[in-house]
């Protein structure tokens, strides 16, 4: 368990129309830009229902901005300042009381940490970062504090007690962690780092196809050589990429979508499509993969959000499709 609760923890407008008058009650301490980026995220709702994924909301999950002193809780109409629940300047997902809370600097503290790449971690470079990354960095969180609150990912629900408890122990923990787990057995291994980076570059082709046919011709070629790759690795770094994929890959899906929605189609394509197949040691690489996934599944079919889950992997998910459209027999040569 402990393993896959780090995983989740750091990262890096519901049909209604925006609110003319907010209660805020904790003016002093937090900026107009804050507010309104705020305002502007969950603005967004109606076009983030348009992605797919059932019952999630962004105004279902306080949002909690930190500026190095205080906490600053957007939600229900209004802010309230608080002393820090989590001292952190990523965002982050987490417990508070008996419900999920997406935590993250503001934006100004966030445009300073030049250390992070782009708004989250695994965010493909880009130039600076402002209220649009802002706002699908607070996005990206809050799919975190959905995917807790009403699933269990690949079987296994992850509770704020465990989020907690992995706080406070996990520097004496013996049991690796799913960096470890991906530094030791793909990012230290130069075969299978060759091997990924040629995955990459299959996926980030047919993600950007527009040819259906020649997408599935590409995702069968990936598929083989995933499988061959997949047959070298231990279970357990096999399940690490499968669930970063799963939690953190479709948050970036819905990360990038959310700056698409703010920011354009080409401000996009350079700041997620152009990297897509950019290699990174740890657990970066695989948000990309993920999106990529997620992307060919909108292509395979568009409705497959409708019945999404999150207890099978990404790969399941889309061998599922391919079934269904013939093209996962040709592979298997019947």
């Amino acid at each position: 368990m402990e393993n896959r609760v780090r995983g989740m923890m750091i990262a890096g407008i519901p049909g209604i129309v925006l609110l003319s008058a907010w209660l805020w009650t904790a003016r002093p301490g937090i900026s107009e830009e804050n507010r309104r980026i705020y305002e502007e995220a969950v603005g967004l709702q109606d076009q983030v229902d348009t992605l797919g994924f059932q019952g999630f909301c962004l105004s279902d999950y306080p949002v909690a901005m930190y500026d190095g002193k205080s906490e600053y809780v957007f939600g229900n109409g209004e802010v309230q300042k608080r002393s820090p629940v989590l001292e952190t300047f990523a965002g982050t997902v987490w417990p508070v009381g008996d419900h999920f809370e997406v935590i993250v600097p503001t934006v100004e503290q966030f445009g300073q940490l030049m250390s992070l790449t782009g708004g989250v971690e695994g965010m493909a470079a880009g130039s600076g970062y402002g209220p649009s990354e802002q706002k699908a960095s607070i996005w990206h969180e809050a799919f975190h504090a959905y995917q807790l609150t009403d699933f269990a990912v690949l079987g296994e629900k992850v509770t704020a007690e465990d989020l907690q408890a992995e706080l406070s122990d996990h520097k004496g923990a013996e049991e690796k962690s799913e960096e470890q787990w991906i530094a030791e057995e793909v990012d230290e291994k130069p075969d299978l780092k060759k091997k990924l980076e040629g995955e990459m570059r299959l996926l980030k082709k047919a993600a950007c196809d527009s040819d259906i046919d020649e997408l599935h011709r590409t995702i069968l070629e990936y598929r083989e050589c995933r499988r061959q790759r997949m047959e070298e690795m231990p279970a357990e770094a096999r399940e690490a990429e499968i669930r970063c994929e799963l939690t953190e890959g479709t948050a970036y899906y819905v990360e990038s979508a959310v700056f698409r929605m703010a920011s354009g189609g080409q401000a996009f394509e350079e700041r997620y499509l152009e990297g897509l197949d950019r290699y990174e040691n740890g657990r970066g690489k695989y948000y990309r993969t993920g999106f990529a996934k997620c992307m060919i599944l909108d292509r395979l079919d568009s409705h497959w959000k409708e019945t999404f889950d999150f207890s099978k992997g990404l790969d399941e998910v889309m061998a599922e499709y391919l079934r269904e459209s013939g093209q996962e027999m040709q592979m298997d040569g019947k």
